[in-house]
């Protein structure tokens, strides 16, 4: 394809204008490059296999003819890149925010996008495409507005607006009846100085302090019939249960504990990419749920000595 037909997808798909330049189609000729080259990152045999951005530049240089400076990555990154994985055109594989061995891809649904003469089959992926644009504009559009969750089944608590409330309601809504027969939610955070949620007649029965010196966990919810708790920590950017964390939370839950409550300590993550950032820190004795995966669970449990592997 020519920098002329990239840029022409780019529009029949929808792409904001300020997006679709030759810059945006240079990083996308890049990543649907597919020949063996030499000096990728180790087990990329081509530029489609994952691309750093500094492989990008050498791309346009050798192959397009076009003079880029190397102080041009941060550019590329915010206005080309940035822009293609929001709208889940690209993905980008990334273990933290300065790994300096992040590289993209293109999502396979768009690879093959490009390759395809028109007819049915093309139809159905600009489609397909152009949802995803539009469920990022309703994502974008969600985290400017309240958050209404369903706290009982006759009530709606509304969190202030945000990422952070959003994936709050995912452990409520989605984490708890999946994971507990008959959950009850027992205390519901907010990050903005509003009030939160809270059973105060619920607390007192399980014996949960309503005032404590340490910070109260995200979520807390209660499995009646079981007599489970599960405390949530729920993180867009900070605040994984650590072993110091872990340790303020058992005090918290001491007296659940002694009325022989079984208690669950989970991190609530938005997504893999987003716990690769603080897998080496999460306490052992924990647990994990990722909400773009909703049905299973991590655990982190250390295995007792002598015990042997489980199965």
């Amino acid at each position: 394809m020519t920098i002329d037909d990239v840029k022409a997808v780019l529009r029949e798909l929808g792409l904001q204008s300020e997006w679709v330049t030759e810059q945006t189609a240079f990083c996308i000729l890049a990543l649907s490059d597919s020949r063996p080259r030499q000096g990728l990152l180790a087990g990329h045999a081509s530029l489609s296999d994952g691309a750093r951005i500094h492989d990008i530049l050498n791309f346009v240089r050798r192959e397009l003819g076009r003079q880029v400076a190397e102080n041009t990555r941060e550019a590329y990154r915010k206005t080309s890149l940035n822009p293609l994985v929001e709208v889940g055109w690209a993905v980008r594989h990334q273990l933290s925010t300065n790994d300096p061995n992040t590289y993209y891809r293109l999502h396979p649904s768009f690879a093959n996008l490009l390759a395809l003469a028109p007819g049915p089959e093309r139809d159905a992926l600009i489609a397909g495409l152009r949802l995803r644009r539009r469920e990022a504009a309703h994502q974008m559009s969600d985290l400017q507005n309240d958050v209404p969750v369903r706290v009982t089944a006759g009530r709606i608590h509304t969190l202030s607006p945000g990422e952070h409330s959003l994936l709050a309601r995912a452990v409520v809504e989605t984490l708890g009846p999946a994971f507990l027969s008959h959950p009850r939610v027992v205390y519901l955070g907010d990050t903005a100085p509003r009030a939160g949620f809270q059973d105060r007649a619920l607390m007192r029965r399980l014996n949960l302090p309503i005032a404590v010196h340490v910070s109260l966990p995200d979520v807390i919810l209660h499995d009646e019939g079981a007599s489970n708790l599960l405390i949530v920590e729920v993180v867009v950017s900070s605040g994984i249960i650590t072993d110091t964390r872990l340790q303020q939370l058992r005090d918290l839950a001491k007296g659940a504990l002694a009325l022989d409550h079984q208690v669950t300590y989970v991190t609530a993550f938005p997504s893999r990419r987003a716990l690769r950032r603080f897998v080496e820190q999460i306490a052992w004795g924990t647990s994990v749920w990722i909400a773009d995966e909703p049905y299973n669970i991590i655990h982190f449990s250390p295995v007792k000595e002598g015990a042997g592997p489980q199965r």
